[in-house]
This record gives C-alpha cells, structure tokens and sequence, in this order.
C-alpha cells in the first residue's frame, strides 16, 4: 500500500474510533445495570387514570440542590450524610454538563464535580458504591478533556473492583485509550476482555468492532475479517440486507464492511471472500462483501477488479436473487471506464443468463422478473441493434476487388449476425409481447429471419406484425414479405413442404387483402390466392376469392378483373355450377376484343373462353340428363352450337343431342340433326357412325330402303371389317323388307360371294338368294344357289350344322324332285327297249338324288325322299303296264305280252310296297309328316284289304272310375 493509502486508512480508522467514543458517551449517565434497563415488570406500579387536578410543581435543579444541602445541614447520621454527597455530586455532575453543552468556549465545567467525588471515593474507603464513584469521576475527567486523568481512575477502577458492573465499559474505554495511543495489541486486549464478559453490555458490540479494527493494524487480516463477520452477524441477525436495520447500525455495518472490503483488496479480492467464507460458513448477506468489494475497486478506479469482483460472485452463485444486479453493475463499471468492447458482451452475457430463455428466469418470481425486465429491455434492443447493422455492413455491395473467398466469409459472418440480431429480436418479443415497440422488434425478427435465409420463420414474424399486432407502420409491407418469403419457400424449399407452403402462401394473401384493402397489392396478392386455390382444386375458396375481385372498390383493372371472371368460370364449372361458370365466361368475353386477345396477354384467347362458354351449356346437359331430363338436355345441346359453331364441343353437342332424341323416339328430329351433322361435318370423326344411327332412325320410321341405303354405306366405307360385313347383311334385310327385291339380290349376293365366315350367315345369305331368285322367276340362278347350298354344306368341315344339313337336303330335295319329273316324263314307247334304257337312266339318277337326300339324315327330307323312291318304282311299274304294245301281236300274244308285262312289273310294284311300308313304319317311332301319310295312301290304294280299311276312333274319357 502506498503513503497515500495509508494515510487515507489511518484517517478512516481514527474516524471510526471517534464515532465509536461518541455513540458510548451516553453510558457514563448511566448508574447501575438496572438503571440502564430500567425497570422489571416486578416492578411496576399498578395501572391507575391520572389525577388531572393534581399538578407536578416545576423544580429548578438549584431548588432541589438546595433541598439536599439543608438536608445535610441537619443530617447526623454518617450513612445519611454519605448518600446526600452522593445525590449532591451527581446534581454537580448534570449542572457540568449543561454548562458544558450552553457554553461557546472550551473552558473547564467539571471542577465541583471532581472534586466532590475525589471526596467521597475517600470517605468510601472499603465500602460498597465506591466503584460507582470511580466511574462518575472517570467520567467527568472524560468529559472534561482530561483524558490521562480519566485513564487512570479507570485503571484503578479496573484494578480494585475486577467484578464491577461497570468493569465492562472501564475495559473499553482502556482499549479506546490504547487504540488512540496505537497500542493495538493492549487495545485488542481491552477489547476482548469487553467481548468475553460474561455480561452482554452496550458496549459489546462495538468492542467486537473495535477489536477487528485491532487486528487489521495488526495485520491480522485473517483474524480480522473473523471478528468483523462477527459483528455483521450480530447486525443482520441472519437477514440478508440492511433495509430493516436501525440507521445507527446500519452505519455500523457499512463501515464493517468497508473496512473488511480494504482486508480483501489487501488480499486476494474476491477469492479470499470465497475462502473466508468456506470456512466459516456461507451469510445470507454475503453479496454485500462482494458488493463493497466492487465498490472498493471502483473507488479507486480498478474497473477491471471492479468487475472481475461482481462477475466472480455471478460464478459462485449464479441463481442467487442479487446475480442480477451484480451484473449490471458490471455493465456500468464497463461504462465508467470506458471499455466499449467490453460492454457489448456483458450485455450479451446478462441477456444469456437472465432473459426470458434462462433457468434463472424460469425458477424466479415475478418480482425479479419485474426487477430484470428494464434492463432486458434496453439491453435487447442495444444488442439486436449492433448485429442487426452490422450484419447489413458486411452483406453491403461487395467490393469489386475483393477476393472470392473474403467475399464468402464476409457472407457467412453476416448471416451469423442476422441470426444473432433475429434471437434478441425473439427474446424481445418473448419478453415484452405487450410493449410499444414489439411490432417493430417483430418487423425487424422478420428482416433479420429473411437475410439469413430462415424463410419459414421470417413468414411468422412478418404475419404477427401485419395480423396479430395490425401494426400501422409496419403492417401492410410485413404482410406483404409474408407473403414474398412464402414464395421463395415454394420454389426453393424442400419438396415435401411446398404444397404446405403453396396453401399458407395463399391464407397468407386472402388475409393480406383483408386487412389492408387500401394498399394496391391487395388485388394483385388477392389475384395470385385466388389462382392458387383453384389450382390446389379448392373451387368454393377460389370463387369466393375471384369474386372480390369483381365487386372490389374502386374497380380493379380490366386485366386483373378478366383474371377474377376466369377464375370464377373455372371454379364454377369444377363445382359443376355450369349456369353460374357460363355467366362468369360471358363476363370474360365482355371484357376481351371482338378478335383475338389483348396485347401481350398469356390468358386464353377469345375462342378458347368461346369453347368454355359451350363447354358450361354441354355439362348443364349432362346435369339434366342426371335428372332424367333428357329433352331439357337436348334444348342445352343444341344451344352450343349456337354458342360456339364448328367447335369440338358443338359438335360432340349436336351428336349427343341426336342420340338423346332417338332415345326419346323423336325420330324425325334426330334424323334432321343426323343428316344435318353429315352435311356439315363429313369429314369428322363422328361422321361415320351417323349412318348406324340413321339406321335405327329409318328403321323406327319403317322407312326400310333408307334404312338399308345408310348400312349400303356404312358397309362400304366403315373402317371396322366385321361391321361391314354386318352392316352388308342388315342391307340385305331390309332390301328385302322394302321388297327392293333387286337390291336385296345384290346384297345376300355380295355378302355370300364376298364373305366365308362366319359359316351361318352365308349359309342364310344363299339360302335367302334361293328364295328371292325364286320370287322373281330367275329359275337358273335358283338353281345355281340350290346347288350352292349343297356345296357349302359338303364344304363346311367342323362348321357343318344341323340347320346347313338341312339346307342342303331341303336344296337337294327340290333338285331331285326335277330329275323325278324328268323321270315320270319319260313315256314306254316302243320300240321298248329304247325307251326303257332311258327310263332306266333316269331311274338311276332319280334314285342317286334321293339316296343323297336320305344320307343328310334329315327326318323331313328322308321321308320325301322314301316316298319318292317308293313313287318311283310305282311309276316304272305302272308305266311297263301302260307302255305301248306292238301292233303287230295277236290275242294271245298279246295276252302272252301282257303277262309278260306283269311279270316285269309285279317287282318293281313289290319293291315299292317295300319302301312305302318302310316309309309308314316311321310312323312307329312318332313321325308322321305328310309324305309319311302318302306313304299310308298309295299303300292303300296298292294293297286296299290291308291298308284300306276306315280308321276307327275311340273315344276317352277324363273320369276317373
């Protein structure tokens, strides 16, 4: 320590030392220890009301000197005579010290007094008081300015009465003696003797004091700081502060710890106070220690041990309630002696340590937080302020001549500030959600989230400035940043998220243009969300959205409110409101010109919107059609084309409305539109199935050659193979339906000669030229088809059936039955033998044509064909016997000839009884057809007595017997 110090401590302990005298002065008025503590309650009076006639006389202090000096007169008794001098002395003493206290110089008052107790401590010799009279004479010396005077009547108080009641203070005023004299070792000692007396006096406490102040002279700092802990323990009575303590003591306690403040500074500063008290156990009031301490370096301009003191107690004690205020005393210390660079990051540190983030302030109650609060506040705004600029300096222009790489680092720290700036933002939003300047912090946590590329976040700083805060200032561009910000996060964001952020981006708008209506992006914003809605397929939203538009104030321009009706075209035809999206089209068209689209426009052109009006009345069909409405439906379809001619729409309209009207058997308006669709459209692709439809039109109307014409048409041209085979066939029906029996030739003909398969249909087609070539007389080509039947049959393979065995029985039948006629024709005329090998011939090839009939196995056909072959020899037989005889024969040779006739024919006419009989016997196994029943005849006629007789019927009865 140097002089100057020294001098300065030498002062400070003489002043403490006189303070103390001053503060004790008031004991030397007082008597024995009762009188100093007055009365017990044994010895209290009972209570009684004041008689308030009765008046206490003034006595002046002379009267009542006077009083005993007459009493002493007339006193005869020693003892008497003793106590008066005693009264009389103590009434000199309070005359002493009232001249003492009126009086302006420094002469001597207590002469009489002294004098009168030097008497009576020798009249007192060995009698009890005597102690007492020492004491009052110690007192006046004292009082007087006589101090070695004073010293020595208390020494020889201490010496003859070690047991004095007034021992304790005669001890203290020794040891003020010795401390004045530097005499700290005896000081010490006195001041012991008063601190371990058995006895606590009002001395004590400022004994223990005075005892460290002892030690600290002495060096003693160890022993010191023990003994003035010991006098703060007795001050603060286990409480933490000094706010409840009495102003005499506080000053005690202050000028404790100031003193003891000087110990730790002497010694290793704040550690010692760590150590001292990890010995003798932790005070409530310990921030006090450190405090002084702070306060101690401060005064003598050791900011950095000034802080370093409150930032060590900070590290012992971190959650206790005065960490706090230690820290900004640390700030200020920072501020006195100017060491800017500090101060920032003790700000910094403060806010880690005490904000709203903290365990501290987690585990505090509101009034520390009330207590951290302004100081939160200033600090936050200081700090978000420096990283917020200086983030912005170093994302500046870059310099054209700095390099790539201090470029990126320049980058990259300035992204570190902006995200260091957006937490004190958070923390001061978190912090003070109520306060003025929020909404601004808000604005800024929103700029500081975007320049550091934290978009999400930026987008919900920004909304609780525009939407939750409504801020005035900040509000519409927050808003509209939200929004921005929102949108880089679509392009660039992760995949997964930008559907989410496409949604929130579009809530974000609609809400924008709720709340600030006056600002012109609100249509444009309103313009994207309505957009954005209907290509998310919200439709309800959408129109909700668009129709803002249309009805905004003042009136959007043309552009934008083309966009909103096509939004709400749109939306209405997704949500199948047709008539609504027609309307919403047409206000579409209203706005665009006649021709075209307007200039450097990306929307649809005047005859796409065309098409979305027709495509509105198309899908109002479809409704009505859902509704069973099939003829409201029609009126809607034929109104497209009025809507949109030549479109794809129209005429997919006009089609669907022909087909509806055939549905409702409207036949001569479907062919109108039908015919009307082929004239107009011939080239399309619908075009060739209007005559299948046409078809079914002529066909309801029975109007069978144009019916057939349409399927001519379609037979030739359609590019399906197998429906102009069909439609070749249904031709030919209905040819032959509207008995155009040359058209229909022409058709089975075409169909037979050009199509094999499938099997049955050529079959029917040839069998169907037999007939018709048979209608018309064309007996060759019958023919030819007859035979044609036959070929197909025998040709047929696996696809033979039993309706081609039939056909070609029935074909072979009718051919046979001319080579039959060709047979009967041939008459017997001679010469015989010429003519019978030509009935024979015939014979045979009769017989060979019915013989293939029998072999198709077709019962109807078999029977014929018996028959027949039965006939046939029936007719040779009867033709031998009606054949010519020879002119030239006489009777008996003629008989002869006759006979032999007979006997030639009697075979032939047993051979056909044979097969005749054969030909009935079928009528066992249940056939009986009409050649059957010839059979039955032509028995009867050639053997009567057996197949002549009358059927005989029985008749039956349904009773039951």
């Amino acid at each position: 320590m140097n002089r100057v110090g020294m001098l300065k401590l030498i002062r400070g302990a003489l002043a403490l030392g006189a303070c103390a005298v001053l503060f004790s002065g008031c004991a030397w008025l007082a008597g024995p220890k009762k009188d100093l503590l007055g009365d017990t309650l044994a010895d209290l009076q009972p209570a009684r009301m004041p008689d308030t006639e009765a008046r206490v006389p003034n006595v002046s202090l002379n009267d009542i000197e006077n009083s005993y000096h007459r009493a002493l007169e007339v006193a005869e008794n020693d003892e008497v005579r003793r106590k008066i001098l005693v009264r009389l002395a103590g009434l000199e003493m309070i005359r002493s010290e009232q001249n003492q206290v009126d009086a302006t110089d420094s002469a001597r008052f207590f002469d009489n007094a002294i004098s009168m107790y030097e008497e009576l401590i020798d009249l007192q010799q060995g009698r009890p008081g005597r102690d007492n009279l020492l004491y009052q004479l110690a007192k006046a010396y004292a009082l007087d300015g006589r101090t070695e005077d004073s010293a020595q009547v208390l020494d020889q108080l201490a010496l003859e009465y070690p047991n004095s009641p007034y021992m304790a203070e005669a001890q203290f005023r020794r040891a003020e003696r010795a401390f004045s004299d530097g005499d700290y070792a005896a000081a010490e000692q006195y001041y012991r003797s008063v601190v371990e007396s058995q006895e606590q006096t009002p001395f004590t406490e400022n004994a223990i004091y005075m005892q460290g102040w002892a030690q600290f002279k002495r060096n003693q700092y160890d022993e010191s700081l023990v003994t003035f802990t010991r006098v703060l323990d007795g001050i603060m009575e286990g409480r933490a502060d000094l706010e409840d303590v009495t102003s005499s003591r506080r000053n005690l306690a202050e000028d404790t710890l100031h003193v003891m403040s000087l110990v730790f500074s002497y010694l290793d500063g704040p550690q010692t106070i760590n150590e001292t008290y990890a010995e003798l156990g932790v005070r409530p009031y310990n921030y006090l220690l450190y405090q002084h301490l702070g306060d101690q370096y401060l005064e003598k301009k050791r900011y950095l041990d000034s802080a370093d003191t409150f930032a060590y107690y900070i590290e012992q004690y971190p959650l206790s309630d005065y960490a706090p205020g230690f820290s900004v005393r640390i700030i200020d210390v920072y501020d006195q002696g100017d060491f800017p660079s500090e101060l920032l990051p003790a700000k910094e540190q403060f806010v880690n340590d005490y904000g709203v983030r903290s365990n501290y302030w987690q585990q505090k109650p509101v009034a520390i937080r009330e207590y951290l609060q302004p100081y939160l506040h200033a600090y936050l705004q200081e700090l978000a302020s420096y990283s917020h600029s200086r983030a912005q300096t170093l994302s500046g222009p870059p310099d054209a001549e700095v390099e790539a790489d201090v470029l990126a680092g320049r980058q990259a720290e300035a992204g570190r500030h902006y995200q260091k700036a957006a937490r004190w933002y958070e923390e001061f939003v978190e912090g003070f959600p109520s306060d003025e300047k929020t909404p601004n912090m808000l604005f800024l946590l929103g700029e500081a989230y975007y320049e550091s590329g934290q978009l999400a976040k930026a987008v919900g700083a920004y909304e609780r400035v525009a939407y939750e805060f409504a801020d005035e200032e900040h509000g519409p561009e927050a808003g509209y940043s939200a929004i921005l910000a929102a949108t880089e996060l679509i392009a660039s964001g992760p995949e997964a998220e930008r559907e989410q952020w496409r949604r929130h981006r579009t809530n974000s708008a609609i809400t924008f243009a709720d709340y600030y209506p006056n600002d012109q992006r609100a249509v444009k914003v309103l313009a994207q969300a309505a957009q954005d809605l209907l290509d998310n397929g919200e439709y309800v939203q959408a129109v909700a959205a668009a129709r803002r538009l249309t009805e905004w104030e003042p009136p959007v321009e043309q552009p934008l409110l083309q966009t909103a009706w096509l939004v709400v075209g749109q939306g209405q035809f997704d949500l199948e409101q047709y008539a609504e999206a027609e309307y919403a089209y047409r206000q579409v068209l209203s706005l665009m010109p006649a021709e075209g689209r307007e200039p450097n426009s990306t929307g649809p052109s005047r005859d796409q919107v065309i098409e979305r009006v027709a495509a509105s009345a198309y899908k109002q069909a479809e409704q009505l059609l859902a509704a069973d409405d099939k003829a409201g439906a029609i009126e809607q379809l034929l109104r497209v084309s009025g809507l949109a001619p030549g479109t794809d729409i129209a005429i997919s309209a006009d089609y669907d409305a022909a087909t509806y009207l055939m549905d409702l058997e409207r036949w001569r308006e479907a062919e109108q539109v039908l015919t009307a669709f082929r004239r107009n459209y011939p080239n399309h692709n619908l075009t060739p199935s209007v005559p299948a439809k046409l078809v079914v039109v002529y066909q309801a109307l029975e109007q069978w050659r144009l019916a057939a014409d349409e399927l001519r048409i379609m037979a030739e041209n359609d590019s399906d193979p197998d429906l102009r085979r069909q439609s070749l066939y249904l031709s030919a029906e209905l040819y032959e339906q509207s008995n155009n029996i040359d058209q229909a030739i022409i058709a089975y003909r075409t169909y037979a000669n050009t199509y094999s398969r499938p099997f049955g249909e050529t079959l029917e087609a040839a069998n169907k030229l037999v007939e018709l070539h048979g209608r018309n007389g064309g007996m060759e080509s019958r023919r030819f088809w007859l035979n044609r039947l036959i070929s197909l049959d025998a040709k047929a393979g696996e696809s033979r059936s039993d309706r081609s065995l039939y056909l070609a029985a029935q074909a072979s039948s009718e051919l046979a039955e001319d080579v039959y006629q060709d047979f009967v024709r041939i008459p017997l005329r001679l010469p015989l033998q010429d003519s019978l090998a030509r009935k024979r011939r015939a014979l045979e090839n009769t017989l060979a044509a019915y013989q293939q009939i029998l072999d198709y196995g077709v019962a109807e056909f078999s029977t014929l064909a018996s028959y027949r072959i039965g006939e046939v020899y029936v007719q040779l037989s009867r033709a031998l016997m009606e054949s010519e005889r020879p002119d030239d024969l006489n009777a008996l040779e003629l008989e002869q000839y006759e006979i032999l006739l007979e006997e030639q024919a009697f075979p032939f006419e047993e051979r056909a009884i044979d097969l005749h009989e054969a030909n009935a016997k079928r009528s066992w196994d249940g056939l009986y057809d009409d050649w059957v029943k010839e059979s039955f005849e032509t028995l009867a006629k050639l053997l009567p007595a057996r197949y002549g007789k009358e059927e005989e019927v029985i008749g039956y009865s349904h009773a039951i017997h």
